[in-house]
């Protein structure tokens, strides 16, 4: 092990995007010996460039969150009489949901001020108002309200709506498309519900929930819906009694051979007239659960 000096010296000359990672026993006190014992405990850290890809999420100083949908290269994005290309092409309808006119009223007024005018106080706690902003940009040859003509990047033809572009910070977050790629094949369940876990890191499902339910029977795929929700989930196997259609359980019973082990009606008892059918195992945990109850469900049988 090396001597706490080496230690030292290997920190001090260690670039600041890496540290190293040491956990072992160094001198320490003991009761019976008095030998002083010390141990060491470093980190790894290691950075690597990520390049935007779709997927990550992006977001403005104002809360305008949202992930990349599309990328493109530059020579076919829009672009103004000055050559000016943007960088981000958000969506308009963000702005009335989320109610974030300080981004467009931020944009308008770095735009004026990139153009030579002014620099006004701009902080929570000032009075600027809207015609301040709109006269500084009317001073500096666009609409009041910033809106200027752009050009498509593939044609070079004239895109009719006016488009307002201005300069506004966007900050990358954290959650980026490459740390939750998720795949399953088989893996753990859950030991009561015998469905799928729900963690990522636990190997668990991805979750299939209702609205995904909904495109599925919107696009008539029945059968991969039923693969989806049964086959792949929490499928079982349930006896009914076909006479009094109470549950049937699977017992050992005593019989002329011998004891023989299968289904039985405890409310008929009678092993006639029991069908098997497919049901998720929720289904059959919770009909289970309201038995406990003393609630008794009844189920209609039909052969398919």
């Amino acid at each position: 092990m090396p001597a706490e000096s080496e230690w030292r010296e290997l920190i001090s000359c260690r670039p600041s995007s890496l540290s190293l990672t040491y956990v072992g026993q160094g001198p320490r006190v003991s009761k019976e010996s008095l030998i002083v014992y010390f141990c060491f405990a470093y980190g790894v850290n290691l950075e690597h460039v990520r390049s935007p890809c779709l997927g990550d999420k992006f977001s403005s100083m104002h809360g305008q969150k949202g992930v990349l949908g599309y990328l493109e290269s530059q020579e076919n994005f829009p672009f103004t009489v000055q050559g000016i290309v943007p960088d981000i092409v958000i969506n308009p309808h963000a702005f009335p949901s989320r109610q974030t006119p300080g981004q467009l009223l931020e944009a308008s007024l770095g735009k004026g001020i990139a153009l030579g005018g002014g620099e006004k106080y701009a902080t929570p706690f000032s009075t600027l108002s809207v015609d301040a902003i709109l006269k500084q940009l009317h001073g500096r040859g666009f609409s009041r309200w910033g809106n200027e003509r752009v050009y498509n990047g593939r044609t070079g033809e004239m895109v009719h709506s006016l488009i307002f572009m201005g300069p506004t910070f966007y900050q990358r977050l954290i959650h980026m498309a490459e740390d939750k790629v998720k795949f399953r094949n088989t893996g753990p369940v859950h030991p009561l519900t015998r469905q799928p876990v729900a963690d990522r890191k636990r190997f668990g499902g991805i979750k299939f929930g209702e609205m995904e339910r909904d495109c599925l029977i919107a696009h008539g795929a029945a059968a991969n819906l039923h693969e989806r929700l049964f086959t792949l989930s929490d499928s079982s196997q349930m006896h009914i009694c076909g006479k009094c259609k109470n549950m049937a359980n699977v017992i050992q019973r005593s019989a002329p051979g011998g004891k023989i082990r299968g289904p039985f009606c405890r409310f008929c008892e009678s092993v006639e007239d029991i069908v098997k059918v497919d049901v998720p195992y929720g289904a059959k945990l919770l009909c289970q659960e309201l038995f406990s109850m003393g609630i008794s469900l009844k189920f209609d049988t039909e052969i398919c």
